[in-house]
This record gives structure tokens, sequence and C-alpha cells, in this order.
């Protein structure tokens, strides 16, 4: 099967806006022969931001380099990639957040001047950097410190998507997974997929799967995606469990731990996974005391 992933901006459906300001960063910066500004990408998981680096490194005609925040736990990790880093290449880091604090403070001057004071045979040493773009990609943006944070020239947030840019999405990428379906049936997948590009494809994973298991059978929407445990507003089981926890406690507040506690979801799923498209979509509102369910909504 093709990849989904676009390579080229041109290929991206949806968040219009954000590509054409990177496109317009990596024009300058290729007319120039120039590394492109430090850019931080910010937004809940499965919107792109993966995709996004992978465009501007093809837009810039620049080699990606991918490194996971999670995995750079001292300076000495860190400098493996920077050893190796090109002149206006692009280094990847997803999950920015999880940088150790020491690191972070590591790249000032690399992001800055490239130059990095490192320790080589036992012995301290200045660097020269070869100018490149570092990109990071992080679902909490408010966890890097200031300084770090003001480090990168351009910072965009990923929006959740539409449910008319999902189906468009899904139409694209319905032909390159050799997949036949209604376009009743494309919208409805579009519907249930939280307005997130990952989850749609999973979704039409599911479908092609089920209907190709399922063939010789009359197959109606709800019945393929409730097979599944998902409903038709494109909660799982997990949505529902945390969705309930608040049901029960109209008119109380009610903090993550104890949500957490619950519901038996931990933590980080559940400001990660969970809250980001049911917040914004206003399912739910956090406030200082915790979080409530808006009653209209549910």
């Amino acid at each position: 099967m093709a990849t989904l992933r676009p390579t080229a901006f041109d290929d991206i459906i949806g968040q219009e806006d954000v590509v054409t300001r990177l496109k317009i960063f990596a024009f300058g910066a290729k007319s120039e022969n120039k590394p492109m500004p430090h850019v931080l990408i910010d937004g809940p998981p499965g919107l792109g931001k993966t995709t996004m680096s992978c465009a501007i490194a093809n837009e810039l005609g620049s080699d990606l380099v991918i490194a996971n925040g999670a995995s750079i736990r001292s300076i000495k990790s860190m400098t493996r990639y920077l050893l190796n880093i090109n002149y206006r290449q692009v280094l990847f880091i997803d999950e920015i957040h999880r940088l150790p604090k020491i690191v972070e403070e590591f790249l000032y001057p690399v992001m800055e001047d490239f130059k990095a004071s490192i320790v080589l045979d036992k012995e301290p040493e200045d660097l020269d950097i070869p100018p490149f773009t570092l990109v990071g990609a992080t679902t909490s943006g408010g966890s890097l410190s200031q300084p770090f944070y003001d480090r990168f020239a351009v910072k965009e947030h990923l929006h959740f998507y539409s449910p008319d840019e999902l189906a468009k999405l899904a139409r694209s990428n319905c032909s390159k997974m050799n997949l036949s379906i209604t376009e009743e049936n494309l919208v409805e997948v579009a519907k249930r997929s939280k307005g997130t590009p990952r989850i749609l494809n999973a979704r039409l994973e599911w479908y092609k799967s089920y209907t190709h298991f399922y063939s010789g059978k009359t197959n109606t929407i709800d019945d393929i995606f409730l097979n599944q445990g998902i409903d038709s507003k494109g909660m799982d089981d997990n949505d529902r469990k945390y969705l309930e926890a608040l049901k029960n406690n109209i008119g109380n507040p009610i903090g993550i731990k104890s949500l957490s506690s619950m519901t038996g979801i931990s933590m980080e799923t559940i400001e990660n996974s969970i809250e980001p498209y049911l917040v914004r979509s206003g399912f739910v509102v956090r406030t200082q005391k915790g979080r409530v369910i808006n009653p209209s909504m549910v």
C-alpha cells in the first residue's frame, strides 16, 4: 500500500494557513541558500506535525533527520545528532517537550549561533555546528521553558480538521488504499474521526478490513463501527468512561487525578489523547477547580 503521509506542501490537505506560512519561510531560505529559521509545531496527536516536518525538508531540498525527545536524555545523546548534521539539513525532534532542561540549555547557543560546548576525550571543546533547521513537535508547547520556546522563530499550532476537510482527505487516501466506499459512508467515517487525520486513516483501515471480512453481508456504517466500539460521534470506550464520570458528577468539577482514579485511564492518556478533542469541541470545560461536562453536548 502506498504511504498515506504526504511529503510535499502541495499534497497536504487542510491546515492551509500553516502550510502557506511555512512555504513562504522555506521559499525564502531556499532562494538565499540558507537554513530556514527554527520551527516549533504544536498540536494534539495525529494532526500532521511529522508530515509538516517532512514537507519542510522536501521544500528545502534537504535531508530530514528524525529524533525523539523521549530518547534524548543527556547532552551526550544530543551531541551525536549535532556531530553528524550537515549544512541546511532539517533536524526534527518529536515530543520536544520531553527534552531534559539541561539539554534545552545546551541547545540555546546551538540554535542562536550554531556553536556547542562539548566534552571530547575528557577535554572541553567549542565546536562550530553547520547551520541547520531545528523543527520541534510537541503536544504541550507550554511545557517548554520560556528561553527555549523563544528561540523558535517560527511557531505554528495545528487545529482539528472539520468533517468536510477529513472527507476530502479520505477521498484522497481511499484511492491509495484501494478502498471502494460510497460517498455517504465516506462522510460518516469522517464524522467518526474526531477531527484527526491519523484517526481517520485508522477508521478507513477498519472499514476496509470489516467490509472485506463480511463481503457477503449488508453492512451498515453503524454495524461496522459499533463492532469496533466506536459510536456515531467517534467516541471509543475510554472517551465514554471519561464522559460518564463527569456526567455522574454534574456541578462538581473533577481534577485529573480523580478522573484517572475513577476511570482507570492514565493521566497522560486523558491529557494527550482524550481531552484535546473533547475540550475543543465543547463537550468538556476545564476550570481552575477541575473538569466539568457541558450537559447540552452529551
